[in-house]
């Protein structure tokens, strides 16, 4: 009985189909938030502002660029990251260049570049912000303190008529925090007014 057992067992399991291995079906992007620049808490900045930086690099080689605040200080303000994969080295496209002219009194920047970056290939626009920065007048009373206010920051893109998109935002490291950078435009550190 034994033996008649086993070998109905092993039929029945040579005889069972796999079970389906699909994909999970990937999830619709989240639309992003999109406020107006007086609705949101942007962080402001003190000490010596960091100057214009203007770098041109070969394409297809990772590339990152510091954005420093001025001597005596030279802290760093922002960092633009660039895989190698940022940009293929193409007959058309051998180098770029990037300019980072920073906005006064708020961690905010213009950002140009001569091409936008391949989406998804990790560029990133990281600011920091350990020395020099201040919570904006009401931010506190707002958030009930820096701690959560510090939480809700995130990097904000304009996207026209004085309108701002809160893209997702991942903090590397304490006092850091960094946006993929999908190309050239206007970019703050700000939260929303309404927490």
């Amino acid at each position: 009985m034994v033996n008649v057992t086993a070998a109905i067992a092993v039929l029945a399991l040579a005889c069972s189909r796999p079970p389906a291995t699909t994909e999970p079906e990937p999830r619709p992007a989240r639309p992003l938030r999109v406020l107006e620049l007086d609705r949101l808490f942007v962080l402001e900045m003190g000490g010596v502002p960091p100057d214009d930086t203007t770098v041109t690099f070969r394409a297809g080689r990772p590339r990152t660029i510091l954005v420093r605040h001025a001597a005596p200080d030279n802290s760093v303000f922002a960092e633009l990251v660039f895989p190698a994969g940022a940009f293929p080295d193409t007959q058309a496209l051998d180098s770029v260049t990037a300019t980072v002219r920073p906005r006064p009194g708020i961690y905010g920047a213009e950002v140009s570049l001569s091409a936008d970056p391949v989406p998804g290939a990790g560029a990133v626009l990281r600011f920091k912000y350990p020395i020099h920065f201040f919570a904006p007048l009401g931010a506190l009373e707002a958030y009930g303190g820096p701690v959560r206010y510090e939480a809700a920051l995130q990097v904000a893109r304009a996207v026209g008529g004085n309108r701002y998109a809160l893209l997702p935002s991942r903090r590397p490291g304490p006092d850091n925090l960094e946006a993929d950078l999908p190309g050239s435009g206007t970019y703050l550190v700000a939260a929303p007014r309404e927490p």
